[in-house]
């Protein structure tokens, strides 16, 4: 079965939101991941270690994974980018975008980053601390820099918001993981010195995890796909570890290439210190 877009939806919509006003994508309009963080293969001829008795246990994966994050420190960096060719010129769109959990000292960092394919680009930093939330924004256009800051408390009904973890360690897209891709095992490796197993996935079975509503616009619903791959890295925990995505198609005669790559680390050893612009917020 392919993929549906809207599984994709959840981690665009995360990234974009956080990233803050991303309309006009290509328009004319101003993985934090461990060491060895894509894993080293290791020939095998059955499906590899992984939670459940054997292959990819997409429930015990999901169970794992969520379970495991809610009560540990840990960072995840999420990374999408989105290039087409307009008018004769290469256009890309980047977002990334790094959440750090620190549990023990009841701290969460969150840092973002957008560029256009203008060149603009925003820098977003959230802090969030003994129910409190600063924040700190950079916008550069051009040779002109603008730093704004900001601060808030509950209930948050104003524009700043705490950073939000829940939307990190949500189990929709591991859901999406088990739901539509037959994952071939591709051997062992580590990450952050955990042993990972690893699983792929090309073509077809990966076709159609392309795009929500935000980037429908420059990705052809119809258009013809020309190569597609996907990689999942799962930990003994569950937890996925490493998630990377590419797809490369067409829409009106021009090459479109999407991909999304999201990686999990320091898992029960991520420490967050105060920034050192706190007091100017």
């Amino acid at each position: 079965m392919l993929l549906e877009r809207r599984h994709l939806s959840l981690v665009l919509v995360l990234l974009l939101t956080a990233s803050a006003g991303c309309t006009g994508l290509l328009g004319s309009e101003p993985g934090a991941g461990g060491a060895d963080a894509n894993g080293t293969a290791t020939p095998a001829d059955a499906n590899g270690p992984a939670p459940g008795s054997s292959g990819f246990d997409a429930a015990a994966i999901e169970r794992g994974h969520f379970e495991t994050l809610s009560d540990s420190s840990f960072t995840t960096s999420l990374s999408f980018q989105l290039s087409t060719v307009r008018d004769g010129e290469n256009r890309s769109v980047f977002i990334n975008r790094t959440v750090a959990i620190d549990r023990e000292n009841g701290r969460s960092l969150a840092t973002g980053e957008l560029v256009r394919a203008s060149g603009d680009t925003l820098a977003t930093t959230t802090y969030t601390a003994d129910e409190t939330t600063a924040e700190r924004r950079v916008l550069t256009r051009g040779d002109d820099t603008m730093t704004d800051y900001r601060s808030a408390s509950p209930p948050y009904d104003g524009q700043v918001r705490p950073v939000n973890e829940s939307s990190v360690i949500d189990r929709s897209l591991l859901q999406s993981l088990g739901t539509d891709i037959n994952w071939t095992y591709a051997g062992t490796g580590t990450v952050d010195g955990d042993s990972v197993s690893r699983f792929e996935a090309t073509g077809g079975e990966v076709t159609g995890f392309a795009a929500d509503t935000a980037v429908s616009t420059n990705v052809s619903a119809n258009g013809t796909t020309e190569s597609a791959s996907a990689t999942v890295l799962v930990d003994e925990d569950g937890v996925v570890r490493s998630f990377q995505y590419r797809v490369t198609t067409e829409r009106d005669g021009q090459p479109v290439t999407v991909t999304l790559s999201l990686s999990v680390s320091q898992v029960g050893d991520t420490t967050v210190a105060e920034p050192d612009w706190l007091s100017n917020a």
